[in-house]
């Protein structure tokens, strides 16, 4: 029987949690990655915590927060880090644990949603895309700027582009439609660029499992077969605790 355990996905603009036990997910959240004392508070009504499993992509200063309000509540998170292979996913990296943690644990809960060719899609400050067999073997993939990191770069590399959220339409004719237009067709582009290679690799178009902060304002710009699967990372979380917790 898996113990009431606490998983947590510390991104780069936000961190993402939920308690589970067995089968059952008891409670889930999300706050600003620096508004640690908040998830504290949330986590503190859980004093029977037995374990965290834990992601960090934003630094040892977040850890180190993370790991100070666990304190409080006796609780010592495990610092979940790739691997070769683990739960049914192989990971083709060199070395393995150098890809990043929350790509691995996002590959994994992946597998737990698809058994077919899929590319794994994270859209948050980075986009991610990742190419997972039907074997479960990791592949490879691709990390760019996210909407907002692109839009930045624009507002911060040019003088009269500025910060701008416009439309996405076919012949933009103003600059902020061209904007947001032109960061989309990127993003989109990216993702159907390597699904286009796995298609070629792999004999069949691939599906697409998008998650991330910016997945629904990307997803209809796609062409692949999608699916929208958000909390992608917590799963992975989940799948990697319940076969350390039973076994």
């Amino acid at each position: 029987m898996m113990r009431r355990v606490l998983l947590i996905d510390a991104g780069n603009t936000r961190l993402k949690w939920a308690v589970v036990e067995g089968t059952r997910w008891l409670d889930r959240g999300a706050a600003a990655t620096d508004d640690i004392p908040v998830l504290v508070a949330d986590w503190s009504k859980w004093r029977t915590l037995a374990a965290c499993y834990a992601v960090n992509v934003a630094g040892p200063a977040v850890a180190a927060a993370v790991e100070r309000g666990l304190a409080a509540i006796a609780v010592r998170p495990l610092w979940v880090q790739a691997s070769a292979c683990a739960c049914g996913v192989t990971n083709a990296y060199h070395p393995p644990q150098s890809l990043g943690a929350d790509r691995w644990a996002a590959l994994i809960g992946a597998r737990q949603h698809s058994r077919e060719d899929c590319l794994v899609v994270s859209a948050g400050t980075a986009l991610t895309v990742d190419a997972l067999t039907r074997h479960g073997q990791f592949i490879g993939g691709m990390i760019v700027p996210g909407l907002r990191l692109m839009r930045q770069a624009l507002a911060n590399g040019t003088a009269g582009v500025g910060e701008q959220c416009g439309n996405v339409v076919d012949f933009p004719l103003a600059t902020r439609d061209a904007v947001q237009t032109g960061i989309i067709s990127a993003l989109a582009g990216a993702i159907e660029h390597m699904a286009a290679r796995f298609a070629r690799q792999a004999g069949a178009a691939p599906c697409c499992l998008v998650s991330g902060g910016d997945a629904e304002v990307l997803r209809p710009y796609l062409s692949l077969k999608t699916a929208l699967t958000p909390g992608l990372v917590l799963e992975g979380l989940y799948r990697i605790a319940q076969e350390n917790e039973t076994q």
